[in-house]
This record gives structure tokens, sequence and C-alpha cells, in this order.
């Protein structure tokens, strides 16, 4: 059972499988965008990490010293992967659905979108008790099911992409549980 909103602290609660950006839309309507210190809080990174991922040009920089939805979300989403996959490769894997970090018009799907689908899929994997690649790959082909891309190839690309995140989130949590097992041995 999921316990955190994947890539935050935030507890899971029911109702966000459909929509767990939903859980960051509040807070962002009433802050107007995060500043470096509660983005922080929101998701335990370091904050010079999350300045380096700007500097790096993979996060769009801040705008007035504060991080607006797509900043947020694009942090979120490569903290959820980071644990089991090489920085680069997460940044291939959302160049490949989106294109360029500045640029909406070459996007397959909103970040936001993006970062739901991830979640909902989780979620469903998690309640079917799978890890299975197959398994996985229909639960994204029924998530997407009235998915209609900008592109010919758009709803191929995103299955395989969104395939590679999911995955990659689940062995970083079954990573956790091994290291906790292990540390369970000299307790």
């Amino acid at each position: 059972m999921m316990k955190n909103v994947p890539g935050t602290v935030l507890p899971w609660t029911e109702g966000l499988q459909a929509n767990a950006f939903a859980v960051l839309s509040p807070v962002l309507a009433v802050t107007k965008g995060l500043t470096l210190s509660q983005l922080r809080e929101l998701t335990g990174l370091e904050g010079s990490t999350i300045q380096n991922w700007v500097k790096r040009g993979w996060v769009e920089s801040p705008t007035g010293k504060r991080y607006g939805e797509q900043q947020i979300v694009r942090i979120v989403i490569i903290n959820m992967l980071r644990n089991s996959m090489q920085l680069e490769r997460i940044i291939a894997l959302m160049a490949y659905i989106n294109g360029h970090v500045d640029d909406r018009s070459d996007d397959i799907i909103p970040d936001r979108e993006l970062f739901s689908l991830l979640c909902s899929v989780i979620y469903e994997a998690d309640n079917r008790q799978s890890t299975d690649k197959a398994v996985i790959a229909s639960i994204i082909e029924e998530q997407l099911a009235d998915y209609h891309g900008p592109n010919a190839d758009s709803k191929e690309k995103l299955e395989h992409a969104v395939l590679c995140m999911v995955l990659g989130y689940i062995a970083s949590e079954i990573k956790k549980q091994a290291d906790e097992a292990y540390e369970g041995l000299f307790i």
C-alpha cells in the first residue's frame, strides 16, 4: 500500500489515484508557487540538489524566487525516480516525452498529467500486488485508452516511457524494503 505521494513527503490518501496532482493544486493556488524552503519540505530534497537541477537545465529557473507548477511537478517526478535511475536517464525520458524543458509546444502530455498518470499506474500496480512488466504495461494501456497525442507516435512513446518510469519507481520501493530487511538483521 502506498504511504506517500510519489516524489513527496505528503501522505497518500484515497481518491488521489485518479488525479495525484490534486494534492498539489490547492497549495499552488494559494501560494502562487513555492519557495525553495517550501519545496524542500514538500520533497525532502536538499535545496542545493534542487538548485543543481536548475543549473543543469533539467528544471526551469524559478520566477521571483518561486517555483511554479511546471518546476514543482518536474522536481517531484525526478525525485520519485532518482533512487533507481541515473539522473541523466530520467532527464532523457522526460525529454523523450516532452522535449525541451522550457518549451511546452513539443510536449505530448503536460507534466502534471504525466505525474498523475504515473501515480495512477503505480497505485493500480500496487493494488494488484504486481511488479510484472506485462501487467504494468496493460495497466498503462488501460489508463491511456482515450489518450490522443499531437503526433502519430505519441501514445506509443508515452506508453514506453511511462513503463520505464513506473518500473524504476517500483524498483526503488523494493530496494527500500531490501535495505530495511538488511538493517533488521543487525538489530
